[in-house]
Parts: C-alpha cells; structure tokens; sequence
C-alpha cells in the first residue's frame, strides 16, 4: 500500500511538472517583436540573424513557434529586407524555400472592397544564393510578365473561371442589383457591368481580358533544425 502510494504520488507531482511545462509552452509559443531597430536581430534556433528594413509602419513580426512570420501591414513590398546570418558571414552556403504566388481581381474603381484575391494560387521552389551570409528576399521573386507567361501557358483555363465568376457575382449583386447607388453618380459602372455580364466565360481569351494581376502571396523559407520565416503579403493575415 505505501509503494503504490508513493506511485501515485510521483504520478501526481510528474503530471503536474507536464502540464506546467505545456501552459509555459503554450504561453510563449506567440509572440510579437517590436520593431524598434534596424537592423531587427532574431533568435532562431541555433541561428543568429539580423533583418534589414523592416519599417514598423508597413510590417510587424509575430514568432509562433518555431516560425518567424514578418507580415505586412501596408502596400510597401520587400525590396529592401535582407536577412543576414551574423554567426555564419564567411560561409557560403544556400537557403532554399518555397514562394506561393497568387492572382488578384480588379474590379471597377475597388468598389467597396480592396483586390479580391482568387482561389487559384500555384507554388514554386526558390533557392537564394549569400553574400557573405547576406539573402535579399526579393531577387527570387519572378516578375508581373514571367508570371503572366506562366499563368497563361499553365493555368488559363483555371483563372479564367475563377476570375469570371468572381466578377460575375460582384457586377450583379453590387450594380445591377444596386442600380439607385450609381445612377447618378457612376452611371458608366451600371453599363460595364451590363456588358460584362452580357458575356460568356468563353469569350474571354487572355489573361489581360480578364484585368487579373499577379503577385506573391507567401513566401517560406527553410532555416533549419524546423525552423522557418514566412512572409505573407496580406495585410490582414493572422498566424495560425
């Protein structure tokens, strides 16, 4: 009786020490970086890093986990971030990753409503060459016309029905359906959309037609040991 006692008593203090260690866990699994330097230095895993223009304005830095998310907040792009490896300056050494790009929808003047962005997203590796431990991000990331060749040799068909339908639904729920808005003030929107929706999804042959725009829309990269940083071009987006 005294063993199985004692048993129970280590069960007990041994589940409790757990449970302790997953709420502390749990607890700082989150957690946003200010971005009150420049360069922002990070510690990730084994790695030391140093990111390079990040203006608080238009990012913030949220690290959940063994993630690093840099998000932005505004309409700047990251033409100027650069990662430096501090403890790694003399190595030449690869990173590799992986970048989502995506396909936006315009819509007249943005009624309402910023670029909607379409289901359709494709996916393609990456791999960043150093400069003394050095990566800027934005040299891997192709332009508008190598993404429209992409997109209209591979996936036209796709985006065509996802941008047809999108545009469909809009121009009738929100003019045709809404006349008394545009009337007097935009009566040239009552008419596209008239014309737009007068129109098959056949009889649109090209990407251009469609006033698509690309982009990326995630970019993830491989730090090693699990560990990642991801950038999300959307403002609105929120770490999982």
């Amino acid at each position: 009786m005294k063993t199985i006692a004692i048993l129970l008593l280590i069960s007990f203090l041994t589940s409790c020490a757990y449970a302790h260690k997953e709420e502390k866990i749990s607890i700082n699994s989150s957690k946003v970086i200010m971005l009150d330097h420049d360069p922002v230095l990070i510690q990730l895993g084994s790695k030391k890093l140093a990111l390079k223009g990040l203006n608080p304005e238009d990012f913030s830095l949220v690290q959940k986990g063994k993630t690093l998310f840099i998000i932005k907040k505004l309409y700047l792009g990251i033409d100027d971030l650069q990662i430096e490896f501090i403890d790694n300056k003399d190595q030449d050494f690869l990173l590799t990753g992986e970048i989502e790009y995506a396909v936006s929808q315009d819509l007249i003047d943005n009624i309402d409503r910023g670029n909607v962005f379409l289901p359709f997203s494709f996916k393609e590796d990456i791999l960043l060459h150093n400069n003394k431990g050095k990566f800027i991000l934005s040299t891997a990331i192709k332009t508008t016309p190598q993404l429209e060749a992409i997109c209209q040799e591979r996936y036209f068909n796709e985006i065509r029905k996802e941008s047809y339908l999108v545009q469909k639904q809009f121009y009738q729920n929100e003019i045709i359906d809404n006349p008394e808005k545009y009337k007097d003030c935009c009566p040239e929107y009552i008419e596209y959309a008239k014309k737009f929706l007068s129109k098959k999804e056949r009889d649109f042959h090209s990407l251009q037609s469609l006033f698509v725009e690309f982009t990326y829309k995630k970019i993830t990269l491989n730090m090693g040991d699990g560990y990642h940083i991801v950038f999300n071009n959307i403002s609105d987006f929120v770490p999982e």
